[in-house]
């Protein structure tokens, strides 16, 4: 054993790699009320604010102004680490900035300070590296983000190191091994609270039981666990026949919200395992595929909703997780809007999960005739356990996957709809905003040559539930969206555009094209009384950094390759 890997295993403070000579500036405390109220100019948690809306209240970047945007630096990141191709180190995160400077992390879960405070070049004071051993490269190394709380900010390692890190000297105070299955990664972005860092793993493709996390920020020590996946005697485990519960995925692998006036944390639960395999766990599966609310101090579930009992499509429901008030029927009401990756737009009620109102939102969804207008159900759905059916020609088992499986497809795309990319909501529209993938997923042994992916941009009307306008885009989007004062909408896809729409007509009023697929969300902040936009650009997926990404595409993947070679860039844009 190396003197490096003894003292990752015990956890000690790691050495730091000064790669700028310029002198730290100094940050105040992030408080807990700093989080609740964060300055216009900042980005403190991941989807800025807590109720998950990515709506900045800048405004100098508008419709008028943003035809003049263009690049006002680039700061090239750490290559790819020793031992894995560049897919595997994604860059899907959101940045965070306060005051000036950037904290970011990289898909090996490597810690990046970055100087932006003279406005016109990044200077990267430090990396953080926790050394994600190569061999735990499996094809998936994303990391989603970090968490700023107090001095520190808090990550996750791929390989499960929850690590809490100076944020001004990249000094590590303190690193827990979390991993519990060897099935488990760690790719969310922590969520700081009150006296809290909610943390948990993903993995769910694996035999393994999902859960969230409070942890202590001073220690790292474990405050209360929730299973994704209910244990004996705990409400919801009769939907796991056949001791599917004991494996049964679940995982939570994008940050949730937090519903500030109630205590409680509202996130998304990932799809079943086996995902393919229905018959193999009878019962609807609580609480995959669900939105659940938890009380905050103890980790106690206080309500639930579940999307799509007994999933059999991979529709996990991990992506944002929406806060916002509307008029329901002239009735003021808090509700909880979420983009299903199964087709559907859903409104909740914000205090119960009640389901509200709601509307497809993709151009073909084969797997159900429509949602029940009471319950938000699929009319297909039977409340007595066992196995759905739905529509038996689109329900898939494990088969299907091989050349001699069942000649089915389905709707929307194995992706989604909308995946993980994160949603926003704008205030001054009252709109709630996503970018979907339009398509359809295929038997490999039965896709058809002209079958291609696009995407759209869908703003929905909060009251109603219903699409109120819709872009149509050539490219599958990746990365996500934020809103802003300005009345703009900014988002991205995967051909490589960060474009900018006006948010009441979703005409498209600005584009800038990186020459490579974007896998990250874009953000903005401000310098000194200047706004800027950015966005981390790198190595990702494969095959969609192109127009019309068809569903089978062996030969245009491995032309396409070389664009995912290039190093992992932080693009930032001003006026």
């Amino acid at each position: 054993m190396t003197a490096l890997q003894h003292l990752k295993r015990k956890g000690a403070i790691m050495a730091l790699a000064f790669l700028s000579t310029t002198t730290l500036v100094s940050a105040a405390e992030v408080t807990y009320e700093r989080l609740l109220n964060p300055e216009p100019g900042n980005w403190l948690t991941n989807n800025r604010t807590y109720d998950g809306n990515r709506y900045s209240p800048l405004d100098e970047i508008n419709r008028d102004t943003v035809k003049g945007l263009k690049v006002a630096f680039t700061v090239p990141l750490a290559p790819p680490s020793v031992g894995a191709g560049s897919f595997s180190s994604s860059l899907q995160g959101t940045p965070l900035v306060e005051d000036g400077i950037m904290y970011m992390s990289d898909g090996w879960g490597r810690v990046y300070r970055i100087d932006m405070t003279k406005g016109d070049r990044g200077f990267i004071n430090w990396i953080m590296d926790p050394q994600t051993d190569p061999e735990f490269a499996t094809g998936i190394l994303n990391n989603r983000g970090v968490a700023l709380y107090g001095n520190n900010i808090y990550s996750l390692s791929p390989d499960g190191a929850f690590i809490a890190t100076d944020k001004e000297t990249g000094e590590v105070k303190f690193r827990v091994e979390t991993q519990q299955n060897p099935a488990e990664y760690f790719s969310m972005a922590p969520l700081a609270i009150n006296g809290k860092i909610i943390i948990g793993p993903a993995g769910g493709d694996g035999p393994m039981r999902g859960r969230l996390e409070a942890r202590d920020p001073e220690t790292g020590d474990l405050i209360w666990t929730f299973y994704t996946v209910p244990g004996e005697g705990e409400a919801g485990h009769e939907t796991w026949e056949n001791n599917a519960w004991e494996t049964g995925g679940s995982a939570t692998w994008v940050t949730g919200s937090f519903n500030v006036a109630r205590n409680e944390l509202v996130w998304g639960i990932g799809q079943p395992y086996p995902a393919y395999s229905p018959k193999e766990r009878p019962g609807d599966n609580l609480y995959s595929n669900s939105t659940v609310a938890l009380d905050a101090d103890t980790g106690k579930l206080k309500w639930h909703f579940q999307y799509t009992p007994n999933d059999s499509w991979d529709f996990d429901e991990v992506g944002s997780q929406q806060l916002y008030n509307a008029k329901v029927n002239g009735e003021d009401q808090l509700l909880l809007g979420h983009f299903g990756r199964n087709g559907f737009f859903y409104n909740l009620d914000g205090t119960n999960g009640a389901y509200v109102n709601g509307e497809q939102y993709v151009d073909r969804v084969t797997w159900t005739k429509g949602l029940d207008p009471k319950t938000g159900k699929p009319v297909e759905y039977t409340p007595n356990g066992g196995v759905q059916t739905y529509l038996p020609e689109t329900r898939l088992d494990a088969s299907v996957f091989t050349t001699e499986g069942a000649d089915k497809s389905y709707c929307p795309f194995i992706e989604g709809g909308v995946n993980m990319f994160p949603t926003t909501y704008s205030p001054r529209t009252k709109l709630v905003y996503g970018l979907a993938i339009q398509g359809c997923a295929f038997n490999q042994a039965a896709i058809p040559e002209d079958e291609y992916l696009t995407g759209s941009v869908s703003a929905v009307d909060t009251a109603t539930g219903k699409v109120a306008k819709r872009l149509d885009l050539t490219s599958a989007p990746k990365g996500g969206a934020f809103s802003t004062a300005g009345g703009l909408v900014f988002g991205t896809s995967a051909n490589g555009d960060l474009y900018a729409l006006d948010d009441e007509t979703l005409e498209r009023v600005w584009t800038f094209n990186v020459g490579t697929m974007i896998d990250a969300p874009p953000m903005t902040f401000q310098i000194n009384g200047k706004q800027y936009i950015a966005v981390a650009v790198g190595p990702g997926g494969v095959g969609m950094n192109f127009e019309k990404y068809p569903a089978r595409a062996k030969d245009e993947n491995a032309k396409s390759m070389a664009n995912f070679q290039q190093a992992s860039t932080l693009y930032v844009f001003s006026l």
